[in-house]
Formats: structure tokens, sequence, C-alpha cells
């Protein structure tokens, strides 16, 4: 079986929503100071966090 060879549209839905947690709640960016987007963004509400420049 390959690897994104999926039964039913639920078993598809059920990993891309998981991946979707571990990308927005635990992957860490190096761009947004290592945070994950979630913690970045919770805690740019309550304090003025400085990105890293990223260049192209």
């Amino acid at each position: 079986m390959r690897r994104f060879a999926f039964h039913s549209y639920a078993d598809a839905y059920h990993e891309v929503a998981e991946y979707m947690d571990f990308y927005n709640n635990r992957r860490i960016h190096s761009s947004i100071l290592d945070l994950a987007p979630n913690e970045f963004y919770q805690r740019n509400q309550t304090e003025e966090l400085t990105i890293k420049e990223v260049r192209v």
C-alpha cells in the first residue's frame, strides 16, 4: 500500500486533520522564533514579537 492511498474520505480527512494539528501546534518554525504557529499567534497578542528576517 502506498503512503497516501486512503480507503475512504474519512481516512484522508483524519490524516489531514492530524497533520494540521502537528503543523500548527507542535512543529517549530525557525522564522517565528522557533515557536509553533499557534503559540506565536497567542504570544503576539500580548507582547510584541520580532520575527527573523526572511531572505529570498
